[in-house]
């Protein structure tokens, strides 16, 4: 039984007829991690906010499935019931997610009191405890400082732990080294690479950096448009990506890439494949919905086109 089962995702901005998710699904084991991957604008977050329960006013999941250990989440009224011994998620951007006008100590202990049932004096002890685990060194100190008065790399710091505090089962990363310089970079991959081993939690880390991917994921599922192109383990991903979008993403990072791959934007309105208005191999198919189907153990594709060749 997989830890996290997102099937049939669709989420709607309230009056729209074109779903911004369409069909999206994911899964993640125990001690897993599986990266979200896909240019701005793809669904990455979204699809994560679903997930969460934590999509922003004016914007509701229509259908769906998430399930967590069997058990689904989802609510018939388009929301998620989970709390954060469950699910817990690392914003992007740590300084913004973080409350301006409480000490960072107080924002964890906070939620350690809530969740835990457990007194105040014992929750902050908790959370320094926490800001020491996630590598912080004076974490007594930096418990009595305000966001701002933090550096990014720190605040992010906060963030994870905070994240962790509860010890949930899964852990959700939404680009957690955004603006950071490559060796805080390095420092956070190796925080939540170990606490995967410590804890056994499975996490879904969202980046647009292959490199990252390379790095950290077990294996990848890739987005455009709202919509799942490609689910492959990441040596796959490297060596042999079947989806035109999938090499596109690829060939960006390794060489020049076509330019008559414009980017012109997402077409929701698109019935068929939303990468079809881009893709080079497009043909009469694409204009149908391509459903994600296995190809081969551990890949899934949602493509027409018959590609052989790698990169």
């Amino acid at each position: 039984m997989s830890l996290l089962r997102a099937t049939g995702l669709n989420v709607e901005v309230t009056g729209s007829p074109y779903p911004i998710l369409r069909e999206v699904e994911f899964s993640v084991e125990p001690g897993e991690i599986l990266a979200l991957v896909g240019e701005s604008g793809s669904g990455k977050t979204m699809a994560a906010l679903a997930v969460m329960g934590l999509l922003p006013f004016g914007i509701d999941m229509t259908a769906g499935e998430v399930q967590l250990e069997g058990r689904n989440l989802a609510r018939s009224d388009g929301t998620v019931e989970r709390d954060a011994s469950q699910i817990s998620m690392i914003f992007q951007n740590p300084v913004g997610a973080l409350n301006p006008t409480m000490r960072v100590g107080s924002q964890i202990a906070r939620a350690i009191q809530f969740n835990q049932q457990i007194g105040r004096s014992t929750a902050l002890q908790t959370a320094i405890e926490m800001i020491g685990h996630v590598g912080i060194p004076g974490p007594e100190r930096v418990a009595r400082s305000y966001p701002h008065q933090l550096s990014g790399g720190m605040c992010q710091r906060i963030m994870i732990a905070l994240a962790i505090s509860c010890r949930p089962r899964l852990l959700i990363a939404d680009e957690p080294t955004t603006a950071l310089d490559v060796t805080v970079q390095a420092q956070i991959f190796e925080l939540i690479k170990a606490l995967v081993e410590e804890i056994g939690c499975g996490v879904v880390f969202i980046t647009h950096d292959l490199g990252a991917v390379a790095e950290m994921a077990d294996r990848v599922t890739v987005m455009y448009g709202g919509q799942v192109m490609e689910e492959l383990p990441v040596v796959e991903l490297l060596n042999d990506p079947k989806h035109p979008y999938t090499r596109y993403l690829l060939e960006s990072v390794i060489r020049e890439v076509d330019h008559r791959i414009e980017d012109i934007g997402v077409d929701f309105a698109l019935t068929g494949c939303r990468f079809g208005h881009r893709c080079l191999l497009a043909h009469d198919s694409c204009n149908e919905y391509p459903a994600l189907e296995e190809i081969s153990p551990g890949h899934r594709l949602s493509c027409f086109a018959e590609i052989t060749e790698a990169p």
